[in-house]
């Protein structure tokens, strides 16, 4: 039986139990490793998380050698908010500030006897400040309060930036080279609220039945509203308090990208219009990175964050195409215990075609058919290849249109700061040519039917998830 660290094929392997093992930082006979994924020992330099440091190395920064050994004194500790230097006071400063604080004393003491004459006068009686609100306030009532309030006119928001929504648009092809930035963007809110602090509630429906509320202080004038779905009816109440403002909006149809922390390349998979009419539903599933910081130290949920991501998502499924190896011993989402989990070591591209990879394809479209498996995070590690196949493969399932296909499959891309190529997904489409059907969406479902085993049941129970008329 394998056990400890061996040296295998010219990489240095951590085996517990005769299994590849990533164990994170260990110490043997006095000397440190870094154990990664499948068990395979780090060179070079490397982000350290606590959770994985195991008490042996605190979080920070750290460089290994050739020979897969800490080097001592490597260590860089995560980088701290600058503090501002006191600037030196020169003496003629000195007396001058002790010239102003002397007549700021005087000034107070003069200020105390006259608060006092005030208070042997007659009180007045002092009318209460009214509603102040600009033009664009919605529907904002008339009555007296002891604040100043002032509300947005939204109208129509984008989500996603100008480069995101041409591509969505079809405007622009990904052989342009077009710099596509950041394509997720939050929806500001501004305000003004003055005399007390508010509350803004956002709801999808006019009776509120749903809610999602946030604070709005006074001493800011603006809070940018996160995750917002796309191409949907909102509606706002806003309460300062007795009194109650409304408005709506509606958000612009285009890619619904959402924001994960820790997590990257994160959208939503629905608001698309099928071929038939039909919308691919929103909020059922996510796609994007790993985010334990298993393979890739970057992508990594920080645990104050879990809520706040599972407040807005509600995700009960870690739908995880990674493979068994990335972990040994008992896994546990970084979703929270309660999500449920598997790996499902995913094909992709043309490894979809080859028999070993039948039965793991078999598996991930039967659980994609169960209700009970949403809302659910659909990732591998970098949320590219192995969810890009699986989430094309899917598309063709809900027929959606080819271009639609393929502009989803390369929005991976704007994580990299430029536009994917669809090169990979073409030997996936040459694979697919050879099996019954006049369209590419009719040729996926008789191959995942004929030659995978999906059947036709699980098929119509996929539809019936995730879309709507």
């Amino acid at each position: 039986m394998k056990d400890g660290l061996i040296f295998e094929n010219g990489e240095l392997i951590y085996y517990k139990k005769d299994k590849p093992y990533h164990a994170g930082a260990i110490e043997v006979d006095g000397d440190i490793y870094y154990i990664s994924s499948h068990g395979k020992a780090i060179k070079g330099q490397h982000i350290i998380h606590r959770e994985m440091g195991n008490g042996v190395l605190e979080r920070g920064t750290y460089t290994f050698g050739e020979d897969y050994k800490l080097i001592k004194g490597s260590y860089i500790a995560p980088k701290k908010k600058k503090k501002s230097k006191k600037k030196k006071i020169s003496k003629k400063q000195q007396r001058w500030i002790s010239i102003s604080v002397s007549f700021a004393i005087t000034a107070l003491v003069a200020v105390f006897f006259f608060t006092d004459f005030i208070k042997l006068q007659p009180p007045t009686q002092k009318p209460k400040p009214t509603i102040s609100s600009s033009d664009k306030t919605g529907s904002a009532p008339t009555e007296k309060v002891a604040a100043r309030v002032s509300l947005p006119t939204i109208g129509e928001a984008l989500l996603c930036s100008d480069a995101a929504l041409r591509l969505y648009k079809g405007e622009i092809s990904t052989d342009m080279a077009v710099d596509a930035g950041d394509p997720y963007r939050a929806l500001g809110f501004d305000y003004v609220i003055s005399g007390m602090d508010g509350k803004l509630q956002i709801s999808e429906t006019e009776d509120f039945e749903t809610v999602f509320q946030y604070d709005l202080p006074e001493s800011k004038n603006k809070i940018f509203l996160d995750n917002l779905k796309t191409d949907t009816q909102y509606y706002w109440k806003v309460l300062v308090g007795e009194e109650v403002y409304q408005g709506e909006f509606k958000t612009l149809a285009s890619t619904r990208f959402v924001q994960m922390d820790g997590a990257r390349n994160t959208r939503d998979i629905g608001g698309y219009v099928n071929q038939d009419g039909k919308t691919v539903k929103q909020g059922m599933i996510i796609r994007g990175t790993e985010i334990d910081g298993l393979v890739e130290t970057n992508y990594f949920i920080p645990t104050k964050s879990i809520q706040s991501i599972q407040d807005t998502f509600g995700f009960v499924y870690d739908f995880d195409l990674r493979g068994e190896v990335t972990y040994s011993g008992e896994y546990n989402s970084r979703l929270g215990e309660n999500v449920g989990h598997k790996f499902y070591n995913s094909p992709q591209y043309g490894q979809i075609f080859t028999d070993a990879n039948k039965e793991a394809l078999r598996e991930i479209f039967a659980d994609l058919a169960k209700p009970q498996n949403y809302p659910m995070y659909l990732h591998c590690t970098y949320g590219a290849d192995r969810t890009g196949t699986i989430v094309f493969l899917l598309q063709g399932i809900l027929n959606m249109s080819e271009e639609d296909m393929i502009r989803e499959y390369q929005r991976t891309g704007f994580d990299q700061r430029s536009y994917r190529k669809s090169d990979s997904m073409d030997v996936v489409i040459e694979g697919l040519r050879m099996y019954e059907g006049d369209t590419l969406q009719e040729k996926i479902v008789s191959y995942l039917t004929t030659q995978i085993g999906v059947t036709q049941a699980e098929i119509d129970s996929i539809r019936n998830i995730l879309l709507s008329e």
